[in-house]
Order: C-alpha cells, then structure tokens, then sequence
C-alpha cells in the first residue's frame, strides 16, 4: 500500500498543512514502515518529531482500516501502547496527543496509567481502555499481572518504546522487553494478530544493536523486516565555555561552579528561559540559592525541579515552563527527557556531564524544533573541566556517541516477572520459556537455569525449602503456575520494578505542608533543631515520626546541603578517550580558547612534571610529610580508577609488604603509602598488565564484600526481601541485614546458586568495568609510561589530593585547608 495515495496521509497531511506544517521525510518513511506491519527503531534529534513518526503512523493506519466511520467509532478499545520512561513525560506527550485526535475529529481518549494515576481513573480504564495509553514500564508490569488482562491488549496495533536509548542498558530495559515478548506472543496465540513495535531514540553508538534488543521477540513468530528510520537533520549546537576571570594553578573539584555564578546572571536576563542543569541534587538546592542571593530581581522567575520534591511544585514548574512564565530552572537529569519546553532558549552545563550522549540530550532542551540552534553554555566546576568543553564540542562535531550496551541474564528481573505472571492469568513452563528466550537479554538462557528459577518461586529453591514465606507459586494439578494466596499477591504488586533506592523519609511542615523527599541515611546524620535545605526552602527539624521529617521553617543563615546516593558519576569511554587526544593538542595546538586559557596550569604541569599525549601513561611519585604518593592518570573514569587502584595495590604488594590508602578522581587516582612504593621502569609494565587480571580482581577487592551489597538489590528485584508498604517501607539497614543472611545462607548451603552468581558478575561487569579495565591495560601495554619523581604536588594531582582529604572535613574547613596547601605549593 503506498502511503501518499491513502485516505489516512491525505487526512493528516492537510491537518498538518492547516498547522503551518508538511510531514518531513523521516516521518513518511516510519508511516510507510507501519502500514506495511514492520517494525523498527526512528532515530532523530531532540525537537524533530519523533513523537509524531509514530503516533501519526498509527492514526493513519486506523482511518486506512475505517475511512467512512473513523470520525463516529468510538470506544476502540486500545490501539497503541505508548511506554515511557518518565512519569514527567506522560503528561506533555498526551496533551499533544489528546490536541491532534481532536482536530483530527477522531474519536480517540489518551489515558495515563503511572504512580500518580488515581485509582478511580484506573479502575475506569479496566473498564473501557482508551485507545493510547501512555504508561512506565512499572505500571506495564502492573497491568500484566491483573487477573484477565489479555483482553486489555486484544485490539493492539502498536507498542512504541520512547526513549528507549534512556531505557536500554538498565533494568528497566529488561521490564520492557519482557512485557513486550509476553504482549506480542499471547496475542499471537490467542486472536492471530501481530502488532508492531517501534522504539524511539536519540541518538546513540549503538543504533543497530538497540534496534535488535527491542524487534527480538517478533523473530520467533515473524520474519517481516525491521528497520532504522534515521533523521537526517544537521541540527545546529552553539557550545560556549564560561571561563573564570583567573585561572588557579592548583584546580580542585566543586568550589569554582558557584564562584561563576555572576557569569551566568546575564545569560539568563538575555535569555528568554533557562535550563540550568546540575548533575546531583544537593547542588541544586546550592545553585538555587547563589542565583536568588546574586539577583534578588529574580524570586518567583525562577525555580527548581529535581526528583525529590513534591509532585505537585514539579507539576507547578513544567506547566510554568510551556508558559513561558519562568525566567529560569535549576534541574537535574529530571529535566533531561523529550518534553517540549519551547520557550527555552539557553542551557547551562554546570560541571562536567561525564558523557557526549548526556550533553547532547541537555542541549537538545533549548532550541525545541528542527531549525532552531541549540544554544549550551559549560560552566566548570574546577578549571581542568574545561579541557572537557574541548573534548565534548569535537565529539559533538563528529557525533562520537557512546553505546548503551544491553544487559543479559538479568535473574533477579525474570523472577519478579514470572511471580507478575502468577499472579494474573498463571503461566505455563514450556510457552513461558519460548517467550522468555524470545528476548534479547534472556537468549542464552538454558532450560537448567529457567528450571532453577521455577524452583526458586515455588519452593525457595534448595537452601530456603524449610521456610514457607519463600514458596509465593503453586503449581496446579493442569501444570498451571499461579499465585492464589491474596497476601502474596498483594505484596508482590506492592514491589513491582527495578528502581531500588534507600528509604526515604517525607518532609513535611508542623502545619502540615509536603515538601519532598529525603534518604534515610542522610537524616540519620542529624539531630533535632539540625537545618537543611530542600526545594530552596531553609529547614529545621522539629522531630521524625512515622517515616516522616517534621520541619518548620528556619531563618538560619547555614543549613546542611542534602546529598543523595549514587551523585557521583564517572565519565563514559568516548569522554576518556577524547580527553586523552585534547592533551596530545596542548603541546601542539595552540589555537583553541579553552587550552589558551588553561596555559598556566599546562606551563606548571610541564615544569613539575609531564603532559602525557594519547600514546602516553603519565605516572608521578611525590613524597610529603603525609607519606609517599603514586599518582597514575589513565583519564579512564573513577569507576575504572577505583579498581585499578585496588589491583595495583594488591601487585606492589606481592613485591613487598606493604599498605595503602585511596583517592580517585576521573582524571587519575593516588595510592598513599607510610613508605616508599617500588615502582619504576624495571616492573612498571608488568603491574599494569592485563594477565590474570579475573584472578587478581578477585584477590585484590572484598568482591564477596562489594557483591554482597549488589545481592541486596537483587534479593528485593527478586522478591526475596519485602520493602515493606507504602508509607511504611523497610529502613534501609534492616534490608541490608536481611539480604547479608540471605547472602550468607546462599555462599554455606547454595554456593552455585543463580542470584549469588549474578551478584558477582555484576560486581565485575558494571561496578568494576572488567572490559574497559582489560581494554585500558592493554593500550597502557602498548603505550610509553613515563615515571616522574615531584618535589611537590602538581596541576594534575592537586585535585585527587583535595579529594582525599574532602570526606572528613565540612566545605569550609576544607576551602581553609586547601588554600593554605596552595599558598604553600606557589611559594
């Protein structure tokens, strides 16, 4: 069927043209891909249409099947099962649904289904499904496990996964693909109908292979063709790097971001709204105020979002952002996602964003249409982050995007989604498997571990057989596995997703107001009359009752800036290896703003030391009164830094007994020793190799230490730990208790066990970076390494030095401190 010669095209064809717009190609070619039944990934840059390459296609698909009655049809139970990441999401993408239906005169409702969704509204749905439905994949899940739910997706044409780049590589990914192997597979068997399934993505380094991930489960029932409809728009980004009036010779993390932030009033004043994003939350609440205090004229333009407060003030702030009501907003990643705030104009990078495709995805904010320029200044946060401005505007040229690699063999996820099964309609092993190994991440699964997983959910497997609590599934006497017992059913949907965090506490006012959110462990840390600040409001706590934080409001001028877990991020591959090629530029190309800039700290860095090019491995020895230092700059990432400290650790000391402390930073890292540390050119090569580098890992980290903590997500993903209810959730040490005996019990009595083996491949694969470990050791081995011996410490190891010291110290004892090190390092 040629889709300009439909009735569906012309119809919507000319409601573009009545909105002062014509479909661009990439648009055409998904609806023709859709009318054709395929299925496939569209690929485009923020504010180009994405949304419409699919929702359109299904719309046009639709008045094809009904071009005499599409405008009076109604109640066509649900054609499109839209899935998003981000509950943030939802509600701008079905306003614009809702809008289109409407002028389109096609009867169609868009629903909601998230955790904000009433329970009414729900219960409405259950009845009569809308024809959209725009849910995350907790909520798919949700859906999946109601009693007779095949006859929600009985009408189904089309799952659309958007964002599905953001999705990818987690365990949220993995929801996704399950949910969409058992959609498409049930409805095949039972009504005959194969639907299509289409992602959405911005850009990433890995197109095709993401692609694969999503279609997998049509392979087994289809052999229709999948494809990539690209976007081949050059949409234009204007990066701009806000440089500090003078540049310290000895940079350290953190302090210079807020020092700037004159320099970003009259960006924002010439601007018609301003995203400012910052990479953890506490710094928010620390932004927000340095601009209020540095323009006062601003109270009430501007805002903040982040994830920890109020639904109801994020609401506030993102419907005061398509209004164009608001001078500014000082956000986290909870602004990173595709809604479409088009009066943006201007982004602000605070700090390094650790990644191309990160940077890209904030940029795309302003300038929220194909034509417009995407306009993001970088503010760094110490002045060595300015060699990052140079690195993220080349990749940027040359759209060197990371992959998201896809995750395999996720246990813990399938156990949970088997437990959904049983308890809505029940499974049956032999079709459930075929489902399962349908999938991208579960391929490779065999019939011993699915076998072992079936044991796990109906009896607790081999070392919980004696307790009843883990036996949830009962097997019926038709081979039907099922969940009957109302109690487990309850809690099991209770704890259905793979976000796990620490408990966190509401906060609220004495007089009742609900402010936000805040981690147990943080709070822990206080006492009573202690002030804090949350949603840039100052706070003191009056008492903490029922999983809640009693607060009034504070005048006080200091109050503790909140942090939350899991803020520190480490910097991608791509960023690594293009910060290693901007060092090779600074002893030869002298031309770029930002190095001219940074000159001072090269001139010293090469008097003391060395500037290592890309072909290089720059390791110094510096002795002070604290001991002996080794610093090492693989420019690789904490992440990678932190185990190759602790491996490096472990092979100096089968030269000589010896001990150490850490520090890491995502340029380098430090080894600190009470005496000197044996390494020189006769051995330097052989401790950085990549020969038994599994077995020295192993020996070299507590991994039963570190894949114990990892076995706690796993244990609640997995059912084994209840979180406890809503409101009532377990605290954050009692679940760790719990899963270190279930842990123990696993390594006494189960040791081959697959949740415990999961947790140690975790431990490698995604807390170690056992890949990028081993590919970065062999470019070391075929690298020049160059030891320096230093007097003092220098440019590059001034910062890892600061960050050793940080932890232990408030942020102004340690500005005192540091300055009084650079004091004494210029004389």
């Amino acid at each position: 069927m040629l889709l300009k010669k439909t009735t569906g095209y012309k119809i919507v064809s000319a409601w573009l043209l009545a909105n002062d717009r014509k479909p661009f190609l990439f648009q055409e070619q998904a609806w023709q891909h859709i009318l054709n039944a395929e299925s496939g990934l569209v690929n485009a840059p923020t504010g180009c249409g994405k949304t419409y390459a699919v929702f359109l296609g299904a719309v046009i698909q639709y008045i094809n099947n009904n071009p005499i009655t599409y405008t009076s049809n109604k109640n066509n139970g649900l054609q499109m099962l839209w899935i998003t990441p981000l509950k943030a999401l939802a509600k701008d993408i079905g306003r614009a649904m809702q809008e289109a239906c409407n002028e389109l005169h096609l009867p169609w409702k868009v629903g909601i289904r998230n955790g904000d969704t009433l329970t009414s509204e729900r219960e409405k749905q259950k009845r009569q499904m809308p024809e959209i439905l725009i849910i995350t994949p907790e909520s798919l899940h949700l859906l999946i496990g109601q009693k007779n739910n095949n006859v929600y997706f009985q009408n189904l044409k089309i799952i659309a996964v958007d964002e599905w780049h953001e999705l990818l590589g987690g365990k949220r990914g993995v929801l996704v693909e399950l949910a969409i192997a058992h959609i498409v597979h049930r409805n095949f068997k039972m009504h005959n109908s194969l639907c299509s399934v289409w992602g959405i993505s911005a850009t990433i380094g890995n197109l095709e292979e993401s692609k694969d991930v999503l279609v997998s489960p049509l392979k087994l029932i289809s052999n229709k063709n999948t494809t990539i409809v690209k976007a081949n728009m050059d949409k234009k980004i204007e990066i701009e790097s806000i440089y500090p009036d003078e540049i310290e010779k000895y940079p350290w993390a953190g302090h210079l971001g807020i020092k700037l932030v004159e320099k970003i009033i009259p960006i924002i004043q010439n601007s018609k709204t301003t995203l400012i994003f910052i990479n953890t939350r506490g710094m928010t609440e620390m932004w927000y105020q340095a601009i209020l205090n540095a323009a006062p004229e601003f109270a009430g333009a501007i805002a903040l979002h982040h994830g920890s407060i109020e639904q109801e003030l994020r609401l506030w702030v993102e419907d005061n952002l398509h209004l164009g009501t608001l001078k500014a907003v000082v956000c986290t990643a909870s602004l990173d996602l595709g809604v479409d705030f088009r009066p943006v104009e201007t982004v602000i990078q605070v700090g390094s964003p650790k990644g191309v495709a990160r940077f890209l995805q904030r940029a795309g904010r302003s300038g929220h249409s194909f034509d417009a320029v995407s306009k993001i200044h970088f503010l760094p946060t110490h002045s060595l982050e300015l060699m990052e401005a140079v690195a993220l505007k080349k990749a940027t040229e040359e759209l060197d995007i990371e992959s998201k690699i896809p995750l395999l063999l996720c246990y813990d996820v399938l156990i949970q989604f088997l437990c959904t099964l049983a308890v809505g309609n029940g499974f049956y092993a032999e079709e459930t498997f075929a489902q399962i190994q349908s999938t991208y991440c579960f391929a490779d699964i065999t019939k011993e571990e699915f076998n072992e997983l079936l044991l796990h959910i109906t009896i607790g497997g081999k070392a919980l057989s004696q307790y009843d609590e883990y036996k949830k599934v009962e097997i019926l006497p038709d081979g039907l596995y099922k969940i009957e017992n109302r109690k487990i059913a309850m809690r099991h949907r209770m704890n259905i997703g793979t976000i796990v965090s620490d408990a966190m506490l509401k906060v609220k006012f004495m007089s009742g107001g609900y402010i936000g959110v805040i981690e147990e462990w943080f709070i822990s840390k206080l006492e009573i009359g202690d002030c804090f600040t949350l949603a840039g409001r100052n706070l003191e706590i009056v008492m903490i009752k029922d999983m809640t934080v009693l607060v009034k409001k504070s005048t006080a001028k200091k109050s503790v800036i909140p942090s939350w877990m899991g803020g520190r991020m480490s910097l991608s591959s791509n960023m690594g290896q293009r910060l290693r090629a901007v060092l090779e530029q600074v002893n030869t190309d002298n031309d770029i703003a930002e190095l001219q800039a940074l000159e001072p700290i090269f001139a010293l860095q090469k008097k003391l030391s060395h500037i290592p090019n890309k072909a290089e491995l720059l390791v110094e020895h510096i002795q002070t009164k604290d001991g002996y230092h080794l610093f090492v700059y693989p420019f690789e990432g904490r992440l990678v830094h932190e185990a190759m400290a602790a491996i490096l650790a472990y092979r100096i000391g089968k030269i000589i007994p010896i001990t150490f402390s850490f520090a890491m930073n995502d340029y380098g890292f430090e080894l600190l020793s009470d005496q000197p540390i044996p390494v020189d050119d006769s051995n330097v090569y052989e401790l950085f190799s990549a020969e038994n580098l599994l077995l020295d890992i192993q020996k070299a980290v507590n991994s039963t230490e570190m894949a114990k903590r990892k076995f706690r997500d796993i244990a609640v993903i997995g059912g084994l730990i209840f979180q406890g209810a809503p409101g009532e959730k377990a605290k954050a040490r009692h679940l760790q208790s719990s899963a270190s005996l279930l842990f123990n019990v696993f390594l006494n009595y189960d040791a081959n066990n697959i949740l415990l083996k999961q947790a140690f491949n975790e431990v490698l694969e995604q807390q170690m970076e056992e890949v990028r470990l081993r590919n970065m050791l062999e470019r070391i081995a075929a690298s020049k390494i160059i030891i320096k011996f230093v007097d003092r410490f220098t440019p590059f190891s001034f910062p890892i030095k600061v960050d050793s010291i940080r932890e232990n110290m408030s942020s102004e004892k340690l500005e005192d401190r540091v300055r009084k090190m650079q004091q004494q390092l210029e004389k």
